[in-house]
């Protein structure tokens, strides 16, 4: 196991019809068991940092657990290959178990289908207050740089980024980000919540369960993650690009000046989509 999350290895590289050995990094991958009250609950397969917050924030957003006031203990065990967590109360384990959209597997406990996590909010962003936070997460996703095939996840209020977390999977990102805000004593609610990945319906899930209100993605939201959106108030937002992006439900907190109409000599037509811009450090999947 690596602190960083990366992993060195060497590769054979192709280049101008010539090949050579390369040194370089790829991100880690390991199976994490995730014991609650002394016995195992699920095993993720993720990247092995933050992985208290990892084992808090999936509580938290499976609705599991409260708040740290529901937790007595977390710990890392044997060899870093599991985390420790035990409750102030009994734990009656879930019988729902669905395998998510994630990269990576993911698990959750949820009926999303039939969740609610209507966020009320008075938040209200500019475009530009969007496009430069989107620009100032793409700095910051250090491993990601390094390693390359991770996804990000960060927590953002009108101004700054707040709190950043990587993983492989991008439901993981989301969880540590959560277990994040829970051990530092940060507020979720009235935050803008940043990712790398498509936001799914269960990545939506999170959101709501954190009282998140507004989240943006660099890339396409899912059918069912934009009626969520509208039937939980929440703001969604897609295809963030440096000067342009896509609001997909909650358009009313995205504040902007009215923009002129088409010209009579411009035939009517609405523009749609935008320039293929992107960030080198911003993915979906």
């Amino acid at each position: 196991m690596t602190d960083t999350g990366s992993y060195p290895v060497t590769y054979t590289g192709y280049y101008d019809a010539e090949c050579r050995p390369v040194r370089g990094v790829v991100p880690v991958e390991e199976v994490i068991t995730l014991y609650v009250n002394g016995r195992p609950l699920v095993s993720l397969m993720c990247t092995p940092t933050r992985l208290e917050e990892l084992a808090l924030g999936f509580l938290f957003n499976e609705g599991l657990i409260e708040g740290l006031d529901d937790v007595a203990v977390v710990e890392l065990c044997g060899e870093g290959q599991c985390v420790d967590v035990w409750l102030e109360h009994d734990l009656e384990t879930p019988q729902l178990r669905v395998i998510t959209s994630g990269c990576s597997g993911g698990t959750t406990f949820e009926d999303v289908a039939n969740a609610y996590h209507r966020v009320e909010s008075g938040l209200r962003v500019t475009p530009q207050q969007v496009t430069h936070l989107m620009q100032e997460f793409s700095q910051a996703t250090a491993l990601y740089r390094r390693a390359g095939g991770i996804h990000g996840a960060a927590l953002a209020d009108g101004d700054r980024v707040l709190c950043v977390a990587e993983d492989i999977g991008r439901h993981n990102a989301l969880d540590k980000i959560a277990g994040i805000c829970l051990r530092q004593g940060r507020p979720m609610q009235d935050r803008i919540l940043l990712t790398t990945g498509r936001v799914s319906s269960e990545m939506l899930s999170k959101v709501g369960r954190m009282g998140v209100p507004i989240i943006a993605s660099p890339t396409s939201p899912t059918s069912l993650s934009i009626q969520l959106a509208q039937a939980w108030s929440i703001t969604l937002i897609g295809y963030t690009r440096r000067r342009s992006f896509r609001v997909y439900a909650g358009a009313e907190r995205v504040v902007a000046a009215p923009t002129p109409g088409p010209s009579p000599n411009s035939g009517g037509g609405e523009r749609v989509g935008f320039p293929p811009q992107s960030w080198g450090g911003l993915r979906g999947g």
